[in-house]
């Protein structure tokens, strides 16, 4: 009785941590950097027209309570700031980044990390189609806030100015050549 008992406790253990390895995706290694998170949100919302996003990676990216805020042009010149959940934003954007082609690649970062927290201050610049057919090409900034419990980075918030194409990004978070020397106080 005993050894049927140890056989059980030794099947499901090991195998409750094959399905756990299995659900934290394919990017998990990457998750324990600063610089694996970042490339690998830049990596999962970019490609090419026709092309649909690993959404499950996505979504294992964000802690449990993210947030996304846009900053929206309001009336007058002003803004308003919406707030989306990760699956909002999937669910936004799911049909139109695999439509438009939509490559997202970081220029330049500025990190600074207090124990758990971390923030970083992300420059980007974005390739899409817009809607008469024509490549745009925008840069904008993405303010980041993660999390690590020790393992690995979750993002906590990502906040961006949603009128991005008509704000110029200041010279200082835009390296000559796309530099990629980044700034990093520990």
């Amino acid at each position: 009785m005993k050894q049927r008992f140890l056989i059980f406790f030794i099947l499901v253990f090991t195998t409750g941590k094959v399905f756990s390895q299995n659900h934290d995706t394919d990017t998990s290694a990457n998750l324990n950097t600063v610089d694996g998170i970042i490339q690998t949100l830049y990596g999962v919302i970019s490609g090419p027209a026709g092309q649909e996003r690993n959404w499950e990676t996505f979504k294992n990216l964000f802690s449990t309570d993210a947030r996304m805020y846009i900053a929206v042009p309001g009336k007058n010149n002003s803004s308003t700031l919406t707030s989306i959940t990760p699956d909002d934003y999937i669910e936004r954007n799911k049909t139109r980044l695999s439509d438009i082609g939509f490559n997202e690649s970081e220029l330049y970062r500025i990190v600074n990390t207090y124990g758990a927290g971390t923030q970083v201050f992300s420059t980007y610049e974005t390739h899409f189609t817009n809607r008469n057919g024509e490549e745009e090409i925008t840069k904008g900034i993405n303010n980041i806030q993660l999390f690590f419990n020790g393992d690995r980075y979750y993002i906590v918030s990502i906040f961006w100015d949603g009128n991005a194409k008509n704000i110029d990004v200041p010279d200082r978070y835009l390296p000559e050549n796309k530099n990629t020397e980044y700034q990093i106080n520990l």
